[in-house]
């Protein structure tokens, strides 16, 4: 429904723009679809949403995949995910999970390492019948060079399944 209206509002947008303002919309448009991976869900300030700071730089998702779906909480941005260890009894406000060899996060920022030795944290923040909250920390380290990277910061927000 969100990107049905979001859709709406960018064709009425291109109505009333003059040519050069229509082809820099229609650029982003096509920037933003590109950035939604299939099956996922636009982040949106209220709704979905994943951020986190790695190594020190801004990094928040501009698509998630519903939990329920992949077993995980993953955002994504371009190519690029963190993905964290999802569990409907881990859904209780207060609730640390430690990440490490039984609950693992991973990440993906393709530049060739294969990720190893992750330990963090995820808190339960907030939780309500439709949507859970929570922050995250970790630390992994590249299997091929030995190093380490930092991941701090991190915030997402789901939506529940009615079931």
């Amino acid at each position: 429904m969100k990107q049905t209206i979001s859709i709406l509002l960018i064709v009425i947008i291109l109505f009333s723009c003059s040519n050069t303002e229509q082809t820099k919309a229609v650029e982003k448009v096509k920037e933003i679809q590109s950035a939604i991976k299939p099956g996922t869900i636009a982040t949106t300030a209220d709704g979905y949403m994943m951020k986190a700071m790695i190594e020190g730089k801004e990094w928040v998702a501009t698509s998630m995949m519903p939990p329920d779906a992949a077993g995980r909480i993953v955002g994504y941005y371009n190519e690029q995910y963190i993905g964290l260890p999802y569990s409907k009894s881990n859904l209780t406000t207060g609730r640390k999970i430690i990440l490490g060899e039984d609950e693992a996060a991973d990440i993906s920022l393709n530049n060739g390492c294969l990720w190893k030795d992750t330990k963090g944290e995820i808190e339960i923040t907030k939780l309500s019948d439709e949507w859970a909250e929570g922050t995250f920390f970790f630390t992994t380290v590249c299997s091929s060079t030995n190093k380490a990277i930092e991941v701090t910061d991190g915030f997402f927000r789901i939506q529940l399944s009615k079931n």
